[in-house]
């Protein structure tokens, strides 16, 4: 095999590839370049921010379902009508959320009961309550506890 047709090998620094993120150290001590190993601090840096601003998402909506139950509470404490209780705009406001609001609505089902029945049936288009038990509310808040463990709704 003449030199020109010889295959060229090419040293590899890295034995075992480095984590995308964290395990600095592993990284340097696998042999990486110092480009890499920037790239691996960016990377890390970058994964801060995303859930950094991830976390702030989630706050900012259960700030906003807080403010708007808390509204929604106030206004309605003395109606009677299931429907008008429901076409509160905060309450229609919670059900815009959509599946967002689920966990919220059922953390708040369990800690402090209230008509979320309608919310629960307009976003998530399920009704778990048996014909038999509507209009007793404490069956019907049994269902939906059921309803939300057996979906992997958690807040």
């Amino acid at each position: 095999m003449s030199p020109a047709t010889k295959p060229r090998s090419f040293p590899t620094r890295v034995s075992v590839p480095p984590m995308l993120f964290g395990g600095l150290l592993a990284v340097a001590s696998c042999g990486a370049s110092p480009q890499a190993i920037a790239l691996h601090r960016r990377l890390g840096d970058v994964r801060i921010h995303l859930d950094s601003a991830a976390s702030c998402v989630r706050n900012r909506r259960r700030e906003r379902f807080q403010r708007l139950a808390r509204q929604w509470r106030e206004d309605t404490r003395w109606l009677s009508s299931t429907t008008d209780i429901a076409m509160h705009p905060a309450y229609q406001a919670i059900i815009g959320m959509g599946p967002e609001a689920l966990p919220m609505i059922v953390d708040d089902l369990r800690e402090n009961a209230g008509h979320w029945y309608w919310a629960l049936k307009a976003i998530s288009n399920e009704d778990p309550v048996p014909p038999g038990d509507r209009g007793a509310i404490k069956r019907m808040k049994a269902a939906w506890l059921r309803w939300a463990e057996e979906k992997g709704i958690v807040g």
